[in-house]
């Protein structure tokens, strides 16, 4: 599941956009929201500095060349990419100006100490192909918002504390390889729109509160590899259709 990432950082080297906020403005996105955060004295937040140093050299921070359909040339470098990774920030997303921010491709803030809720603003994402949101303390639902962030290939939003039902409007994200939503407080039915993502290797419900039966829909997915749906309030049987799945490696219920 982690080749992936390499995939997503290679795409990342050329952003197909028509338009899109200045290097500068996202310099300053990031740094409105860095001074939002309670503890930005990390050693990665350290060399992001005022407007007068490169935000491409900056700790965490990926760019590449922005291009447009109409050009054959490379064009002004855009942020492509932001990993924070385990640098227990504090803060939240709702301070975070995505929409500055749409031509990242990769949005990592896993493992840290984040609050607050996921934002219908991150749908301005749009070029998103990671979003690792998992092991933060993130409350509220998941917004139906992110169908609209149709390039995702990978999806973790585990270890949270999320509630609410898994959004049908999942189903819209048909590039999904990755859907990790598990430990967390989700209760409601699997939705049937599960079935829709047909690209899916890896599928991790476990540790919720999820009610009824497998959908059957899952039988769709003809490329899992790993599913994991334990801990939860299932009922029914196990559907024989988990026999065609050929690819599986890991089953767990």
């Amino acid at each position: 599941m982690f080749a992936s990432l390499t995939i997503i950082l290679m795409m990342a080297t050329s952003v197909a956009l028509v338009s899109a906020a200045s290097l500068e403005k996202q310099a300053g996105a990031l740094l409105a929201w860095k001074a939002t955060l309670s503890n930005h004295s990390q050693v990665s937040l350290e060399s992001w500095g005022n407007m007068s140093s490169a935000p491409c050299s900056w700790g965490g921070i990926r760019c590449a060349a922005l291009t447009t359909r109409r050009q054959r040339h490379r064009g002004r470098p855009v942020i492509t990419g932001v990993s924070l990774r385990g640098l227990k920030l504090r803060g939240s997303l709702e301070s975070m100006d995505f929409s500055a921010l749409s031509t990242l491709a990769t949005l990592d803030l896993s493992h840290n100490q984040l609050s607050g809720s996921i934002p219908s603003s991150i749908e301005h994402l749009r070029e998103l192909h990671a979003l690792l949101l998992h092991g933060n303390q993130i409350r509220g639902s998941i917004p139906p918002a992110l169908a609209n962030l149709t390039k995702l290939t990978t999806l973790r939003l585990s270890n949270s504390e999320l509630v609410g039902s898994v959004p049908r409007e999942i189903g819209s994200l048909g590039m999904l390889k990755e859907l990790n939503i598990s430990v967390n407080q989700l209760e409601d039915y699997i939705p049937t729109s599960i079935g829709n993502l047909t690209q899916l290797t890896t599928l991790h419900l476990h540790s919720n509160k999820s009610i009824g039966s497998i959908p059957r829909e899952i039988r769709n997915l003809v490329n899992l590899e790993d599913l994991i749906l334990g801990l939860n309030k299932l009922t029914g049987s196990i559907p024989v259709y988990l026999g065609n799945l050929t690819k599986f490696t890991t089953l767990l219920l």
